[in-house]
């Protein structure tokens, strides 16, 4: 799964190092069938892997005291993408290992996923369409061109896209287009299009994925 964003990272995710902190994040897109998302993020497990004492204490305390404030990684990195209101921080544990849950909402999936990748220095277009009562969000992307590396806090959330999980909130997912759908109401980036894009990204090629539903 990981092998798209080893290629990816030579180019984009270098800016977006978090030094030794380990931490299991996922993040949960609650979608509506009109499009609308609510964009949730949940760390927990957050501590540094340091063995010195001062250094490890010195690297949590980074990442918990802007937590706090609301203005960690997370939350700065879906700010950037403009959200519908403030974005909100749950501190669930202050103490390490720390949990924190961080969440925005978006009127619509395609421009909030367009400006992910736009601020991230990546050639794409992101486009909703609903037909015949099927919804189809489809995301192009274009590897003709170099990486143009970009500082922004949208990286944050770039690197976990292999993680990202869609969730309707009513209706069901339609196999394919590069998505696997367990059971119809949950969708995940598929092992197939995460090595597509690694390919993609070597042969300097262009894209496409394609997520739908009905409602």
């Amino acid at each position: 799964m990981r092998g798209f964003f080893g290629v990816l990272a030579g180019s984009v995710l270098v800016l977006a190092s978090s030094g030794c902190l380990r931490k299991e994040t996922t993040h949960t897109l609650y979608l509506s069938p009109a499009g609308e998302v609510h964009w949730q993020i949940d760390e927990s497990g957050v501590r540094s892997d340091e063995a010195e004492d001062g250094k490890r204490l010195e690297e949590e305390r980074a990442y918990i005291l802007p937590a706090l404030g609301g203005a960690h990684r997370a939350a700065r990195g879906l700010q950037a993408l403009n959200p519908d209101g403030v974005v909100q921080t749950t501190v669930v544990r202050e103490e390490s290992p720390y949990h924190v849950i961080t969440a925005a909402r978006f009127s619509r999936i395609d421009r909030a996923l367009g400006r992910l990748f736009t601020a991230c220095g990546l050639d794409a277009s992101v486009t909703l369409t609903n037909e015949d009562d099927v919804t189809r969000l489809r995301m192009r992307f274009d590897f003709r061109k170099v990486i143009e590396p970009a500082d922004t806090p949208a990286l944050a959330l770039l690197e976990d896209l292999g993680d990202f999980r869609f969730v309707l909130t009513d209706g069901r997912f339609i196999a394919g287009g590069g998505f696997d759908v367990p059971d119809r109401t949950r969708a995940v980036l598929s092992r197939e299009a995460l090595t597509s894009l690694t390919t993609a990204i070597d042969a300097r090629q262009q894209i496409e994925l394609v997520l739908a539903w009905t409602h």
